[in-house]
């Protein structure tokens, strides 16, 4: 079987959830939503069984104790052979922010560790990027996290640099252009990723809640609310926008992934 994969990163508040439905929502396609080699929001196996029926609760134990270059491999085989795709969306943000579960235990690497784990395993991944500007993403994190209210702009935008400079070389969508033309743009992602597409998303995406991220919130964010998918207004007057825009790092970022001034 194929060694090939597919593999979204997103950072936190950028669009990967959006993304990650619209994918998931098209038929042939399986997305493990926000899984990493160090640590996942709900394991690889976990959502394979629950999420997917793409293995049963036997097979779920079996692999509870194996390697993650094992699960990705035994997953990715179990896609092929119902005939569909298996997509990673990397929970790349556990990679490059220290302490996101808020228990001060976990340290970032700033590393691509997907991708550093998968090819010296033997995997050739095809990866891919969605990406929001620096303010955007640095003023929904304060937002929507209680563990980063205190995430100061320097830190952020130090991490989010790193983060930016790891995945410059690789496809880039930015979410602001998908939420203009999602047809368009999500058909262009899946020809990169070598998936299946289907326009049946538009209508489909919205149903769509077998990931994590903005789907499992305590309170709906402003995209989780909307059945259409349409460009969100930058909250421009708030202080960590502003802070934002003012950041050399953040400026940095944004220039790396391809943003214009």
């Amino acid at each position: 079987m194929s060694t090939h994969i597919p593999v979204v990163y997103a950072f936190a508040r950028s669009g990967g959830t959006l993304v990650n439905r619209c994918l998931g929502s098209i038929p042939g396609n399986i997305i493990l939503s926000e899984v990493n080699p160090y640590r996942s929001v709900i394991s690889v196996e976990k959502q394979a069984r629950d999420w997917f029926s793409l293995i049963s609760d036997v097979e779920c134990e079996l692999l509870l104790e194996q390697s993650y270059a094992h699960k990705v491999h035994y997953l990715t085989t179990a896609a092929e052979l119902s005939g569909k795709k298996l997509i990673i969306r990397d929970w790349v943000t556990v990679n490059f922010l220290d302490d996101v579960l808020g228990n001060k235990l976990l340290l970032a690497s700033d590393l691509l560790e997907q991708e550093l784990y998968l090819t010296h395993y033997g995997f050739t991944i095809c990866p891919l990027v969605v990406s929001r500007h620096a303010a955007d993403v640095y003023d929904s994190i304060i937002r929507t996290f209680r563990q980063f209210k205190a995430l100061s702009v320097k830190d952020f935008g130090i991490a989010y640099l790193k983060y930016a400079e790891a995945v410059s070389r690789h496809p880039i969508f930015h979410y602001e252009d998908i939420c203009q033309r999602p047809e368009f743009f999500i058909e262009k992602i899946c020809k990169v990723l070598d998936i299946n597409y289907s326009s049946s998303f538009l209508q489909t995406f919205f149903d769509f809640t077998t990931c994590t991220g903005d789907t499992r919130l305590p309170h709906e964010s402003r995209g989780q609310k909307l059945k259409t998918i349409v460009p969100l207004s930058s909250n421009t007057d708030s202080e960590p926008y502003m802070a934002a825009v003012q950041d050399e790092n953040c400026r940095k970022a944004n220039e790396l992934l391809g943003y214009v001034y």
